[in-house]
């Protein structure tokens, strides 16, 4: 099967097109997957890692922005459908797949209006524009949290769960020292999160008593990464700073805890493996879909949620300390984390397709 899988800019749009594109690939090495993603660096860097190659197409996101680049998003909409037919001519394929983000616009309303089977995968609690729009001519929507079916026709909606990278099993195999100093993973995306940045290095002198019972593995962003790493430095405590983490299976393997946003890849993934987290959601994030995501597990008790109105650098170095040092406490936290973990989301997403392509039209 030829399938174009469309979608990116952000890891939480990338990564589980990835997990996608690599089941297609275990279920029939044969079949061919191509990309059409965003022209940002974290596009290419990500899918050339795995072995994936993507082409491009002109076009904007519309939300958000201000009036005079919403009306240049818009002009740019003729020439992004163009492009998308050209791209689907060239590749012929027998599925088409959005995963979210403006790119995926234009290659599946093509896709449709050229006659082939299209589907859409929502990654949030709160659909995107994008796929609100895609839902009306899709054929299959697939989706991560229940409550996103009050956005889309129920007929089409298939409840999965988010797609988590094959390379993530690897965490499981990674074992921990019993006696060794808690780990604790901070995340804040793809790109970093400078307020978490602040906040997370802030909390250390409230941390200085237990200095030599933490480790601290980091994901800054690039802007962040030197005055960070220099600030562990400084106040003396163990750490490993990176500006973007490539092998996630080994952080995630060695983290005792977490403190992230709530996007919902790395919520995928904290489910998935079982992991503790302190979850502070992005307070900007389009419809406030963060959050939402988080109450998913906080309702639960699988996850810590503090909004970053209500955070300041003591609390967050209170609830750090909370939840290092009661082993059992996080044990709880984890093991209600891992009863939402959905691993077979991808190849079941990838099930439906076949049988969406292999149905009469």
């Amino acid at each position: 099967m030829k399938v174009l899988i469309a979608g990116g800019g952000t890891g939480g749009h990338l990564f589980p097109a990835i997990a996608l594109a690599e089941s297609f690939l275990e279920r029939d090495p044969a079949n061919r997957v191509q990309f059409v993603s965003t022209r940002r660096a974290v596009d290419r860097e990500v899918l050339s890692a795995r072995g994936f190659s993507a082409v491009t197409i002109e076009a904007e996101g519309f939300k958000g922005q201000g009036v005079l680049n919403q009306m240049r998003a818009l002009f740019k909409i003729p020439g992004a459908l163009k492009q998308s037919r050209k791209i689907i001519g060239g590749f012929d394929p027998q599925l088409v797949i959005g995963v979210g983000g403006y790119i995926s616009g234009p290659v599946v309303l093509s896709a449709w209006l050229k006659g082939l089977p299209t589907a859409i995968q929502e990654q949030n609690s709160i659909p995107g524009l994008a796929n609100r729009l895609l839902a009306r001519v899709v054929d299959r929507i697939f989706l991560a949290f229940a409550r996103s079916r009050d956005f889309f026709p129920a007929r089409k909606c298939r409840l999965t769960g988010n797609p988590v990278r094959q390379e993530l099993r690897q965490a499981w195999e990674i074992q921990r020292e019993a006696a060794g100093p808690v780990n604790i993973l901070i995340l804040g995306g793809s790109q970093g999160a400078h307020r978490v940045n602040q906040l997370l290095v802030e909390s250390l002198r409230f941390l200085t008593p237990m200095q030599k019972d933490l480790f601290f593995i980091h994901q800054t962003g690039t802007k962040d990464e030197s005055w960070v790493r220099q600030a562990y430095q400084d106040l003396g405590f163990n750490h490993q700073v990176a500006a973007f983490i490539h092998d996630m299976a080994r952080a995630y393997g060695r983290a005792d805890l977490l403190v992230c946003r709530a996007g919902a890849m790395t919520l995928a993934e904290i489910t998935a493996l079982g992991k503790a987290s302190i979850l502070i959601p992005f307070p900007f994030a389009a419809n406030n879909h963060q959050e939402e995501n988080a109450r998913a597990l906080v309702q639960v008790g699988a996850a810590e949620m503090i909004r970053e109105a209500d955070l300041t650098s003591e609390l967050l170095g209170a609830r750090i300390r909370y939840w290092s040092e009661d082993s059992q406490l996080r044990e709880q936290l984890a093991s209600k984390a891992r009863e939402l973990g959905r691993w077979q989301a991808a190849q079941e997403i990838v099930e439906s397709c076949y049988q969406l392509v292999e149905q009469p039209q």
